[in-house]
């Protein structure tokens, strides 16, 4: 006979509470490490559904906010109109950047030893290690969190068809255009200051669809 599914029971207030414990704890320990850094790249369109994306642009912030790197990259490949709409970056604000080979090396020097957030770490950090190889870039050794999981442990919203809980969008707590590198990483470390129990800085209730 198949093996039959047990459905996860939804946790108690007691355990909900332990998990958004354990999401402040990360949150301040993030802030409290210099060598915490944000990443959050643009793209051409999703691995997932086509293995030739590219990365069209990267930012990675500390945690005071200083800009280790923020840069346009040449996919080298036509970027798809629907992307382009999403993230307003165009063929030709790229025709003249660095190609990703060039990009990449630098970015992975940058990360080398470090301790990586991104907001969707499965889907920026599995695809800058993925074209690092590509492009024969060495992949460097370092740490990686994902601060979409623990920011969807600090709200606490349970869904039961999961099993776990409900995955949160990135709100848009930095000025700027949302599905900007850099302003996602700013949002990015807005977000764990209000989850170590920072609020001097007030929410924009636009939300950052997860995809890009």
């Amino acid at each position: 006979m198949p093996a039959t599914k047990t459905k996860t029971p939804n946790p108690t207030m007691g355990e909900h509470l332990k998990k958004k414990e354990e999401a402040v704890a990360w949150a301040k320990e993030r802030l409290h490490d210099p060598n915490t850094l944000i990443v959050d790249v643009e793209t051409t369109g999703l691995l997932k559904n086509d293995p030739e994306t590219e990365i069209v642009s990267i930012s990675i912030i500390n945690t005071k906010g200083q800009i280790v790197l923020s840069c346009l990259v040449n996919p080298e490949r036509p970027i798809p109109l629907e992307v382009q709409k999403i993230h307003k970056i165009e063929d030709r604000d790229v025709k003249s950047a660095m190609p990703w080979s060039v990009i990449g090396d630098i970015s992975a020097y940058q990360m080398a030893g470090k301790h990586v957030i991104a907001y969707n770490a499965g889907f920026d950090i599995h695809l800058i290690v993925h074209l690092l190889g590509k492009h024969g870039v060495p992949v460097p050794e370092f740490d990686v969190s994902c601060a979409m999981e623990y920011y969807s442990q600090f709200v606490g919203e349970w869904s039961k068809s999961k099993g776990d809980y409900k995955w949160q969008r990135l709100p848009k707590l930095a000025y700027g255009s949302a599905h900007d590198s850099l302003v996602d990483c700013q949002s990015t470390l807005l977000l764990l200051k209000k989850m170590a129990g920072d609020f001097s800085d007030e929410p924009n209730t636009a939300d950052i669809d997860l995809d890009f």
